[in-house]
């Protein structure tokens, strides 16, 4: 019988005072005005067990709205990160618009100083190789674009146009292997014809052994083929070599233009047209 009222203490102690409580509030009931000795000293030993669950409901209600603010915030939080993910991406957007301005003026400043007519176009095509390097361009017959019209940019030559459609145009840049672009040494005047070796670079070809060319001289293009104008530059010497046998020097050229960097380009319309000079 102990052990049982030991197990079930909590129950019993609950009950006890919960049947007192109900009693005393019975009496109260009916004789309000009455003096309660047994009532007061229930009320005064039950004072720690209120008050207690006065704290404790405090407590519950106040981490009951702390759970809501938290969760306010983080849909605050939420809401600030994808209004400054937007922010940031109108930003580059911005920063992009801002570039293509900067380069389509740089082409509207050097188209003012060509006297041939000209369009500019995008690239929106590329097929580098080993043996070929190649642009397509959004622009076509329809626009003016003619086999060999010059293809240009404000650092330098880009190349030359070989094939076109009524809406597209495709470009052999001067790095080809196949192209080769009459040119002349801006300090010395001398000639020779630039040959693209691939992967940007070029050679001067057809220099003659001994002559005044120097490792950092400015190449231009002459005009004489009538499809580049004269004076546009091409690149710069970047290596002189001797071969044995040969009646040429070895002339290594870096040319001007990051062929893949390239985003619009210039182009003379209506095929070749510059007079020899």
């Amino acid at each position: 019988m102990y052990a049982w009222l030991r197990q079930h203490k909590v129950v019993l102690s609950c009950g006890f005072f919960l049947v007192i409580s109900t009693g005393l509030a019975v009496l109260n009931a009916r004789a309000p005005s009455r003096p309660d000795p047994a009532g007061a000293l229930l009320l005064e030993a039950m004072l720690p067990l209120q008050l207690g669950a006065t704290v404790v409901g405090r407590g519950v209600e106040q981490v009951w709205d702390q759970y809501f603010d938290l969760r306010s915030v983080r849909r605050e939080n939420d809401t600030l990160r994808q209004q400054v993910g937007a922010l940031e991406q109108r930003v580059q957007q911005l920063v992009e618009m801002d570039l293509a301005n900067q380069r389509l003026q740089r082409l509207l400043d050097l188209q003012a100083h060509i006297e041939a007519p000209t369009v500019a176009a995008r690239i929106v095509g590329r097929s580098p190789g080993l043996w070929a390097d190649r642009l397509v361009l959004d622009k076509g017959t329809q626009n003016g674009m003619r086999k060999d019209s010059a293809v240009l940019m404000p650092a330098g030559v880009v190349g030359r146009i070989v094939f076109t459609t009524a809406h597209t145009a495709r470009v052999m840049l001067a790095s080809d292997p196949s192209s080769g672009i009459d040119a002349f040494v801006q300090r010395t005047r001398e000639r020779g014809i630039v040959v693209g070796t691939g992967n940007g670079r070029a050679r001067l070809k057809y220099v003659p052994k001994g002559a005044n060319v120097r490792v950092g001289d400015v190449l231009l293009a002459s005009g004489q083929e009538g499809i580049f104008p004269k004076g546009h530059p091409l690149g710069s010497v970047f290596r002189i070599g001797t071969m044995g046998g040969e009646m040429f020097e070895d002339v290594e050229v870096r040319l001007n233009v990051e062929f893949a960097k390239l985003e619009e380009v210039l182009v003379t319309t209506g095929g070749p047209q510059y007079a020899q000079q």
